[in-house]
């Protein structure tokens, strides 16, 4: 939780697997800057070579059970 990757401090981070989660609540993410912002970090990540879920406050907390199932598939791909 809360690893410098790429120059960026992310959420999650399993390097080993190439994989970065970005948890992202509308109080913080909201607003022009902010989805750019996003945009603009996820392209850094994906160029040094990493695949990166974004998930919403709201996805993790009324969808425990298919942010699970979605990490573990993500995890469980060849890197």
């Amino acid at each position: 939780m809360n690893v410098r990757v790429a120059g960026l401090l992310v959420d999650f981070a399993w390097r080993d697997r190439g994989l970065v989660v970005e948890t992202d609540g509308y109080r913080f993410h909201r607003g022009r800057t902010a989805f750019e912002d996003d945009r603009a970090r996820d392209l850094r990540l994906r160029q040094a070579g990493l695949d990166v879920i974004r998930l919403s406050y709201r996805q993790v907390q009324d969808g425990p059970e298919q942010v699970a199932s979605v990490l573990r598939r993500a995890l469980s791909q060849d890197s």
